[in-house]
C-alpha cells in the first residue's frame, strides 16, 4: 500500500512539475539529430538527472566523477545497453549548484572561443568555466549566479542544424539546449550545451519529489 501510494504522489506531481522534464520525458520542439537523443530529465535519490544519448559512439567502458567545484553531483559516461552507443548522465545537487563560489567571474565563450548558443553576445558574463576531459572526451562546465551548463563537442555531423531551442515545461521556459555545428576550414567539431536556470531548483514542486526521491532510494521518477 505505501510503494502504491508513493507511486501516485510521484505521479501527481510528475504532472505539474516545472524542472524535471516531463519526469523522464524530452521536450517537444527540439531538433532531431542522427545518433543523439534527448536531454531527457529526471529524479533519482534526491538529484536531478539530465540524460543525453550518443547513439553512434561505442567505448567499452565507462567512468562516473564528480562535477567540479561540487560535492555530491556527477557526471558519468556509460555504455547505453538499451539503445546502443554511450549515454551521458549529470547527477545535479540542488544546494551543490547554490552553494558555489563564482567571485568575479570571467566573460566565457566555448573552449575554442566560438560564442555560446542561447547567450546574447555569444559570452556569459560573470561566469565560472571549467574544462575537463572524460575518457576521450572533452567537456566544459559553465557556473553563473543565474545558470548551470555543460557543453560537449559531438565529433559527429550535425547536419547542418545549428542554434538553440528552449526547453519548456507546462508552458514555462526551464532552459534551452544549443548546438554549434562543425567547421570543416578550423577542424572545429560540432557540440551541443545544455544550460539549465537555477531558480527553478527552488520550485516547490521540484523540492517535494526530490524528498520523495531521497525516501524511495533508487527509484527514477
Amino acid at each position: 500500500m505505501k510503494t502504491w501510494l508513493n507511486s501516485l504522489k510521484a505521479a501527481v506531481i510528475c504532472a505539474a512539475i516545472v524542472v524535471a522534464q516531463g519526469c523522464g520525458q524530452a521536450g517537444g520542439g527540439l531538433p532531431e539529430i542522427d545518433g543523439f537523443k534527448g536531454p531527457f530529465f529526471s529524479v533519482i535519490d534526491g538529484k536531478i538527472v539530465i540524460t543525453m544519448k550518443f547513439l553512434k559512439l561505442d567505448i567499452d567502458a565507462g567512468i562516473k566523477a564528480p562535477i567540479p567545484e561540487t560535492r555530491e553531483s556527477a557526471i558519468e559516461f556509460a555504455p547505453n545497453i538499451i539503445d546502443g552507443g554511450m549515454m551521458l548522465s549529470l547527477y545535479l545537487d540542488a544546494d551543490d549548484l547554490q552553494a558555489i563560489d563564482i567571485g568575479v567571474g570571467d566573460a566565457n565563450t566555448l573552449p575554442d572561443g566560438r560564442p555560446v548558443p542561447g547567450i546574447p553576445g555569444g559570452r556569459l558574463e560573470n561566469s565560472l568555466r571549467l574544462d575537463t576531459r572524460i575518457k576521450q572526451f572533452d567537456v566544459s562546465f559553465f557556473f553563473h549566479k543565474t545558470l548551470f551548463g555543460v557543453w560537449m563537442p559531438f565529433g559527429f555531423e550535425t547536419a547542418g542544424i545549428s542554434g538553440y531551442w528552449r526547453v519548456n515545461l507546462n508552458g514555462k521556459n526551464v532552459g534551452f539546449l544549443g548546438l554549434v555545428g562543425n567547421e570543416v576550414a578550423t577542424g572545429r567539431k560540432a557540440g551541443g550545451v545544455v544550460m539549465v536556470y537555477l531558480n527553478n531548483l527552488k520550485d516547490q514542486r521540484l523540492q517535494k519529489l526530490l524528498e520523495l526521491s531521497r525516501r524511495n532510494p533508487h527509484m527514477r521518477y
